[in-house]
């Protein structure tokens, strides 16, 4: 494996250019770069590395480490992609991954996934769901997710859908062709495969895009370029398809739909590419966003040659597009936990004097993101963002500290309205960013903070998580924990951060680990969060890796009430309680209380968006007022009662027994 040069060492004196005005960064700044990998057929006859101990204590989470299947080496898990699934409805995990060479497995090129069915204590292991005949049908980097037909909690009725990169050659090189389909966890019928070839309008690469919604659809969206590494082609490539029963499988299409970045460097005039894509939907499968990391030339001076969010979105099953909706990190208009998080001092160790204004410091996003859509159909972004070079890199550490020393920020971006205006939060100051990881023959592998986004299927309880070394006088990123911040998107409210990792057989050693698109919802005010990493020769990527799963870390929500959140937001002019009694069966009440006369509504919906119960709108003056909602006909479950006034809404949760 091949890579462009990641890290630089500035030996002169950078200039950051905005119209007549000069900032100068001083001498000594690393600087990183997007990861150029040019993917290899490399496969090891090495040992697999000795398993952990299936269980370790660690502290009071008490979270325990299962072992999934295994492969023929790590490659599998570069980049941050959707291999892992939770279905709180029939309380199955699934983990997707390439598999092992003879005798251990039928080769690498194969896709397999381990599934469980107990929310992860117990595990099957290396299903197979993908053949490669030829090594023109190998498989690689794949995508996955399970596929439960509405309202089912019969786990043989439930499917794991995949979706992959195949090593055909139709796009210019090694790579262009995709690989999908599905497999009935009843085991009854074989696998289906799919392998669809790139032509000159769908320019295919290596996807990292893939999600399934509650209508359904599966989708994928893959940056269009002609040949892997080579310039972005302004298109994305959505291959989507909802799923038929009569034939069990999705039923996949593609096309294309402009997507443009066009962002150039002000210093060298180099053009900008995609650094990573991602797309989810709203609960209710009906708001859609795709969102990647780039740069449009539309936001303000301050972001020329530098990485921002870009999305584009949906109401029609990603049928048509609208966008561009532009996440502004600097400037004027920047969001204020961008332009706040470096500390003065900092900001007078970073630049030469005169020191510039924090509105004037080009910021960029970093090279991954997470994304979700929450109950109100709105979307959330995980991503790290530091100081920008305008020549599309990032710095992450200054001259006399190892590590990031307060350089590069994980942050929370969120909208209220749909993507027209966005919030942000800090998450952490991170310790690290990239790391490097040898194999045999080749340049090493870097994997940076890899941050993951995961939700309750109802999109009002959200999970962050990254990696991060944090060692005394350390700065690389090679040794790395999972790290998780839980929040409560009804009331605007985080956890402390967490150490997933801190005390089991992964501490400390957590490769490339990967996030769930959704957590398990106990159903008592408790939330399992799955991970998954695998086990690595430090020493050589290129041997094999054994996966494991993490099970039993668990938030409640009062973990998720202990840190208020931005105070940007505007405030409420009306309060609603919870519904009492809760549990209730037949009837309930609320009380709204309303600080000027309002027009207020009453929907119920079920856990995955879709309205089962409706009080039209009524006027009500100022004060507290009692709603009594006559709900005989909804069954025993868990509901999100959703009050609107004057067009905001604030959403409580429900139980029937």
């Amino acid at each position: 494996m091949k890579k462009a040069v990641l890290i630089s060492l500035s030996l002169v004196i950078s200039f950051a250019v905005f119209g007549q005005q000069k900032i100068k960064i001083k001498e000594g700044l690393k600087d990183c770069r997007v990861i150029e990998r040019v993917y290899t057929n490399h496969s090891s006859n090495g040992q697999l590395p000795k398993p952990f101990p299936a269980s370790v204590p660690s502290g009071d989470r008490a979270v325990v480490l299962r072992q999934l299947g295994t492969s023929a080496n790590g490659f599998g898990m570069l980049g941050v992609r959707q291999n892992l699934w939770a279905d709180p409805a029939i309380n199955a995990v699934s983990f997707i991954h390439r598999m092992h060479i003879p005798p251990h497995g039928p080769g690498s090129g194969f896709l397999a996934y381990d599934l469980s069915l107990n929310g992860g204590e117990t595990w099957t292991n290396n299903i197979q769901v993908y053949e490669a005949p030829s090594a023109d049908f190998n498989g690689r980097y794949p995508q996955g997710g399970i596929y439960n037909p509405l309202g089912n909690t019969d786990p043989d009725n439930a499917y794991q859908a995949y979706f992959a990169a195949v090593l055909d050659g139709s796009n210019n090189g090694t790579w262009g062709g995709y690989g999908y389909g599905v497999h009935k966890f009843s085991g009854t019928e074989p696998p289906t495969q799919h392998n669809v070839a790139a032509t000159p309008e769908f320019l295919q690469g290596v996807p990292e895009a893939y999600t399934i919604t509650s209508k359904g659809l599966a989708m994928c969206a893959d940056p269009s370029n002609n040949g892997v590494g080579q310039p972005f082609a302004d298109f994305f490539i959505i291959t989507k398809g909802y799923f038929n029963p009569e034939i069990g499988d999705f039923e996949m299409d593609r096309f294309t739909e402009y997507m443009p970045a066009g962002g150039v460097s002000p210093i060298s005039g180099t053009a900008v590419g995609v650094a990573d894509a991602k797309v989810a939907f709203s609960p209710d499968g009906e708001i859609g966003y795709i969102s990647y990391l780039s740069n449009n030339g539309e936001n303000t001076v301050e972001s020329e040659g530098c990485y921002h969010p870009i999305l584009y979105k949906t109401f029609d099953g990603g049928d048509s597009w609208d966008g561009p909706y532009n996440v502004q990190l600097g400037g004027a208009s920047g969001l204020p936990v961008v332009l706040e998080y470096l500390t003065d001092e900092l900001i007078e160790i970073l630049f030469e004097p005169p020191y510039p204004d924090r509105e004037d410091i080009p910021f960029t996003s970093a090279f991954d993101h997470g994304l979700t859509v929450d109950f109100n159909g709105n979307p959330h972004l995980i991503f790290s963002v530091g100081i920008g070079s305008q020549e599309w890199s990032i710095y992450t550490s200054h001259a006399g500290v190892e590590g990031c020393g307060g350089m590069v920020a994980m942050i929370h971006a969120f909208s209220t309205d749909k993507g027209e205006t966005w919030y942000g939060k800090l998450l952490t100051l991170l310790k690290t960013f990239r790391g490097e990881f040898p194999m045999a023959g080749s340049d090493p592998s870097s994997e940076d903070n890899r941050p993951y986004l995961a939700s309750t299927p109802d999109g009002t309880k959200l999970f962050f998580s990254w990696i991060d070394t944090d060692i005394e006088d350390y700065g690389e990123n090679d040794q790395p924990d999972i790290y998780c911040v839980g929040y409560d998107a009804i009331n605007n409210t985080y956890s402390e951060v967490y150490n997933v990792s801190q005390f089991t057989a992964a501490w400390y050693s957590s490769y490339m680990a990967t996030g769930s698109k959704y957590a398990l919802d106990m159903g008592d005010g408790t939330y399992k969060v799955p991970f998954a990493f695998q086990q690595i020769d430090p020493l050589d990527l290129g041997n094999p890796v054994q996966y494991w799963f993490v099970d039993n870390f668990i938030l409640t929500d009062a973990d998720l009430s202990v840190i208020q959140g931005t105070n940007e937001l505007e405030a409420f002019n009306f309060s609603v309680s919870q519904n009492y009694p809760n549990p209730c069966k037949g009837y309930t009440f609320i009380d709204v209380i309303t600080k000027t006369k309002a027009a207020v509504s009453v929907e119920i919906s079920n856990l995955i968006g879709q309205t089962v119960w409706k009080m039209p709108v009524k006027f009500y003056n100022e004060g507290k007022h009692q709603l009594r909602l006559d709900i005989p006909e909804l069954k025993k479950g868990v509901y999100l009662c959703n009050v609107q006034v004057d067009g905001k809404r604030i959403s409580k949760k429900l139980i029937i027994n």
